[in-house]
């Protein structure tokens, strides 16, 4: 079925290749899939690159698209590693990668450029500033944070002209995306590297009673989906790459019915897909938000945020398994999730035997009790959630009659009156013809029918990556003739071209790369290490020689640095850049930037000392290169490294970097309500603070960050919730490897 252009795209998660093909054959545009590493959903059973491959040419081959998420931050020592697949990327060419880490949007700009760059929603871009931003750095698609209105989604539109995608089903995160530390600070287990260990799905406890104070409702927004469509964005994104086939299958249903609806038809066919979503066994759900206000219903902090159906109850726990009393049906291949009463993550598994007083059968009934085989561990009184009810199908044998990408070539086609010349990207020497055209009396050829003809490659080798066409003048070319010169190309191409040429090409790359990063940047010829402490207000600093930081709501004369806020909705971008006008005829020349649509603010301000901060991870040495090119003169580490991982990264960048060595971090910042307020802990007896400033509300530990200020580095004191001398000290992830 050919859908208009002026449809947005329909994006559906792909947890494996089954998963894959489910949601392209129920009507998804495009699919998002992870590799084993450097992808946000680690934990998921994710593709290989063979598997990729394959999905790669079967969406190709249906005119849809395929993008690879390597969404995560990169510590330096991974840098090689990325590198590898990022050569093997550019053999196999899906349509995009989404990134998060700045070092490496660098590389592939660089290096890879075949390879088009979407803006993960971990990056945090949250207004038109953002988006102008990360469009300067060369990225062609960006991801909207999850928590931005829709009236502020239609803002940005109109103050923009990169790609817009935006989420519309499927799980939230309480925290705003790629500020949360709260996996991290507990335990190493880092939610921007993928192993979020879901702290906000826990119980928590204060003096005015317990709940699960974070754990948020699924998104849902069949029914703003005209709104949505009508405001300009490119593509709706459905999360969901933990979740099964029947799930993706389900929701991209339902909203393929939806887009594809006529205005007319509109509320039967929301009734329809709305039913639809209703056997997927997700989380209750909270609406799309059309207006601020709807931030409020987000969370239920009153029952368990976990998705499924609730089936039982576990009796008693066994070595190989375990009995439940059945509340609500199951069966053979059902999928299943035990979860703890506390909320803590529990395992997950399909039903492969299941008996009831030692008899095998295929369904236990309400009311019965069961044995259920497993190895996972499991306590009694945990719950017992169907996640899905799907009968067991094989598809190893569809997906084996499925072939490889055949790598692509780009081409650029220079076509003039008497010549068609023809330059691929693996080799020097072009292909070219004689021809004699004559100039067109109705129907000139244009480069679309050119492209068009050539992406018919029938060739066994390749495929026809980017076309560029080039047409001096307005001429006639028969269609069969045109049809004769790619069958000459493409047979030219077949005998003269070997695929290890084009592979060879990135791998010459890829070796410039990785000797391009052992090459020892040049020092600063006056290098200046300075102590920053950031205040509240009026406060003394406790640090005489410091140079004092302040946001910029608050600058006063003693202000040497103003510090722009991590979250400016749309609407409070003209206010901010009136403050920044009022702090430049104060007199101050530094600002520091906490997210990346500060650099757009103040990149047309001549003679500015710009320090990128938190909440801008800074893993890696082309992070830094990146952040420098782009108008910052230092930045700041990234505040969860090891020590080794920092070492490294100061033994690289030394003179571009400052060091974050005391503060009460913000461990979770969100926009959402969150019921609760003052001191509270979690089932362990961890201690944390909830404070609520400004429509958002933060979650700070009962520990101070404190480390040594390293040798030689300029270094960083945040004192907005801390004070110097705190008792309650802690390293964080200095002295634990980051996972």
């Amino acid at each position: 079925m050919n859908r208009s252009n002026s449809l947005p795209e329909l994006l559906a998660p792909a947890g494996n290749m089954e998963t894959g093909l489910v949601a392209l054959d129920a009507g998804a545009d495009a699919i998002y899939a992870g590799l084993a590493k450097f992808n946000a959903r680690e934990r998921g059973q994710n593709c290989n690159a063979e598997e990729l491959s394959k999905l790669i040419a079967y969406a190709h081959k249906t005119n849809k698209k395929v993008y690879v998420t390597l969404n995560t931050i990169l510590k330096e020592h991974e840098l090689p590693e990325v590198a590898d697949i990022l050569a093997e990327l550019a053999v196999l060419r899906p349509d995009a990668i989404i990134v998060q880490d700045l070092g490496l949007v660098r590389i592939i700009k660089n290096f890879f450029p075949v390879l088009n760059i979407h803006a993960s929603t971990q990056m945090g871009i949250h207004n038109s500033a953002g988006a102008k931003m990360a469009e300067s750095m060369g990225i062609s698609r960006v991801i909207l944070e999850r928590q931005v209105s829709c009236k502020e989604i239609n803002v940005i539109r109109q103050n923009t002209s990169v790609e817009l995608e935006v989420f519309v089903h499927g799980a939230l995160c309480c925290g705003l995306s790629g500020r949360c530390f709260f996996s991290s600070w507990m335990g190493g287990w880092s939610g921007n590297r993928g192993k979020c260990k879901q702290p906000c799905r826990r119980r928590y406890f204060s003096e005015k009673g317990n709940g699960f104070f974070f754990s948020t409702q699924d998104l849902y927004s069949l029914d703003a989906i005209p709104e949505l469509k009508n405001m300009g964005v490119n593509c709706f994104k459905i999360e969901g790459r933990l979740r099964n086939a029947d799930y993706v299958r389900r929701t991209v249903s339902a909203y393929r019915m939806v887009l594809d609806a006529p205005d007319g038809d509109l509320n039967n066919v929301i009734k329809n897909a709305r039913s639809i979503l209703a056997g997927g066994f997700g989380r209750k759900w909270s609406n799309a938000f059309r207006t601020s206000k709807d931030f409020d219903g987000v969370i239920a902090h009153r029952s368990l945020g976990t998705s499924g159906l609730l089936c039982g109850v576990v009796t008693e726990s066994l070595k190989r398994g375990f009995f439940m009393k059945v509340s609500k049906r199951i069966s053979l291949n059902d999928t299943i999730r035990i979860q703890s009463r506390s909320g803590d993550e529990g395992p997950a598994l399909k039903i492969t035997r299941l008996t009831v007083r030692r008899n095998n059968v295929t369904r236990a009934r309400r009311d019965e009790t069961c044995r259920i085989f497993c190895d996972k561990p499991v306590k009694t009184g945990d719950l017992v959630f169907k996640t899905a009810s799907t009968p067991a199908v094989d598809m190893t044998p569809r997906i084996n009659t499925i072939p490889a990408i055949r790598p692509a070539l780009d081409l650029t086609i220079e076509i003039t009156s008497n010549c068609i010349k023809i330059k691929n990207c693996a080799i020097e020497s072009d292909w070219q013809s004689k021809i004699e055209l004559q100039p067109a009396r109705n129907r000139p050829l244009i480069p679309e029918t050119v492209i068009e003809q050539f992406r018919r490659t029938r060739s066994d080798k390749f495929s026809a990556g980017s076309i560029d066409v080039k047409i001096s003048a307005d001429f006639f070319l028969p269609a069969a003739q045109l049809k004769n010169l790619r069958r000459e190309f493409w047979t030219w191409t077949d005998q003269n071209i070997d695929v290890s040429q084009l592979t060879n090409k990135w791998q010459t790359r890829l070796t410039e790369f990785k000797h391009n990063l052992n090459q020892p940047r040049r020092q600063m010829k006056s290098k200046s290490i300075e102590q920053v402490v950031r205040l509240k207000n009026m406060d003394k600093t406790p640090l005489p020689k410091a140079l004092i930081a302040i946001d910029i709501a608050e600058i006063n004369k003693n202000t040497d640095e103003a510090v722009l806020p991590e979250f400016c909705p749309e609407s409070r971008l003209p206010k901010l850049r009136k403050q920044i006008s009022t702090a430049i005829e104060m007199g101050i020349k530094r600002f520091r930037v906490t997210s990346l649509y500060g650099l757009n603010l103040l990149s047309n301000i001549d003679n500015l000392h710009i320090t990128v901060s938190l909440m801008v991870p800074v893993c890696n040495s082309q992070a830094v290169d990146e952040l420098i090119a782009s108008g910052a003169e230092k930045t700041t580490a990234w505040i969860e490294l090891d020590n080794t991982s920092l070492e490294t990264l100061l033994g690289r960048r030394r003179d571009w970097l400052e060091v974050y060595v005391y503060g009460r971090i913000p461990l979770m910042s969100t926009r959402f309500h969150v019921p609760i307020e003052g001191p509270i802990k979690d089932g362990r007896g961890a201690g944390f603070t909830v404070v609520k400033h400004d429509d958002m509300t933060y979650v700070l530990p009962e520990k101070v960050f404190s480390m040594d200020p390293p040798d030689g580095a300029s270094t960083y004191y945040d004192l907005t919730y801390a004070e110097l001398g705190d008792p309650e000290e802690y390293s964080f992830n200095l002295d634990r490897n980051l996972e």
